[in-house]
């Protein structure tokens, strides 16, 4: 169990429009995000469904109770720098929480953590997709985070409070040792064709909704079919 957890920074953006009309290339192209998050000094209220002067431009697939608060480790950063040829700090991911001293394979779906006054659940892995690689020009992004397993995850919130950069991540309660995000995020997009643990998956409490039903799915019929639009979407001309 990981116990030097802590928050390196704390984001919060509201949605905005970014790109450049008539653009040739399309990952230059107009499109709306929340992407873009500012550093807050300070404690902030963490409501249900996001932090307060948060806000999500596609609700259908991003933010919620299930998904108040997006997490990402310094620990990838490096890596990512290298790959991309340019440094990648705090929030290059979007997240709302950068930490350190968790990685993947160190939280499980269902964890519950105490981080300030506030008290939040794991709720499953990010699903990388077009905008993740549109905001840093390149078009493979989203999949190398997916081949990588360096999703980052979500939290919902079991109860609302303060949070400040520098707090620590303190686990409360581990229902499911079993599935950590690093496996759990393997179940879905690298052992595509194990149905028996898409079935195990889909059968965890505390796994989102969403991530339950489209493993349940999977465990019925088999693949879920093409993720282009997911991971290349309109990146691709």
């Amino acid at each position: 169990m990981v116990n030097e957890a802590r928050i390196v920074s704390l984001r919060v953006g509201m949605p905005r429009e970014l790109g450049r009309a008539g653009a040739r290339d399309p990952l230059e192209r107009p499109w709306r995000t929340g992407f873009v998050k500012e550093e807050v000094r300070g404690a902030l209220w963490l409501d249900w469904e996001n932090f307060e002067g948060d806000g999500q431009a596609d609700r259908k697939h991003h933010g919620g109770v299930e998904k108040a608060v997006c997490v990402y480790s310094t620990a990838h950063l490096a890596y990512w720098s290298k790959r991309l040829w340019r440094a990648m700090g705090p929030g290059a991911f979007g997240e709302n929480l950068s930490v350190e001293g968790l990685v993947e394979e160190d939280v499980c779906v269902g964890d519950v953590y105490r981080v300030g006054s506030a008290l939040v659940r794991v709720t499953q892995p990010r699903s990388p997709c077009w905008k993740l690689a549109r905001m840093h020009g390149e078009k493979k992004l989203a999949l190398w985070v997916q081949q990588t397993g360096f999703c980052g995850w979500y939290f919902g919130v079991v109860e609302r409070g303060l949070v400040e950069a520098g707090q620590a991540l303190t686990l409360v309660e581990r229902p499911f040792p079993q599935w950590s995000i690093a496996e759990v995020h393997a179940v879905r997009y690298l052992r595509r064709e194990d149905r028996e643990a898409a079935s195990l998956l889909a059968g965890c409490s505390a796994l989102s909704r969403t991530w339950r039903e489209a493993l349940e799915k999977r465990a019925a019929r088999g693949e879920e079919g093409d993720e282009a639009r997911r991971l290349i979407g309109p990146n691709q001309g």
